[in-house]
């Protein structure tokens, strides 16, 4: 087989792994969410204090549209709101006690994911495979 098929469909079984993943991620308790709102979920989570505004700039999304995200979130009890001390203008957005539940389930599977991968892969190849995914995330 030629090497750029073996390319090919090396891609495609990169692409079935991932797509198992986010079925795992849609899956038991986390059913409900969609991908975009657990994205949303898991930013939030990484970035304790962040701004409608900075989510924006993270994302590369328009304010507008993160705002109504953000809004979703806010409805379902898993985001809130919290007015800074310092600028009565200024909200950050905060994780509610459902969230951070939320949070830990997608942890977990990201958790189930790593572990499968580590089961088949040694140390050094964990490692060769960040760096290949780092080289082909610069071209891409």
């Amino acid at each position: 087989m030629n090497q750029e098929l073996e390319l090919v469909e090396s891609m495609d079984n990169l692409g079935k792994f991932s797509r198992k993943f986010q079925t795992q991620l849609l899956s038991g308790d986390l059913k409900k969410y969609t991908l975009r709102q657990l994205y949303y979920i898991e930013l939030i989570s990484k970035n304790e204090g962040i701004s409608v505004s900075e989510l924006s700039k993270t994302l590369d999304v328009k304010k507008s549209t993160v705002s109504i995200a953000v809004n979703q979130l806010i409805r379902l009890g898993i985001v809130t709101k919290v007015r800074s001390n310092d600028d009565k203008r200024f909200y950050f957005l905060q994780l509610t006690p459902k969230g951070k539940d939320i949070m830990k389930l997608h942890e977990q599977v990201h958790k189930n994911t790593i572990n499968k991968i580590l089961e088949v892969l040694n140390p050094e190849e964990v490692d060769n495979f960040i760096e290949i995914i780092k080289k082909i995330d610069s071209v891409i």
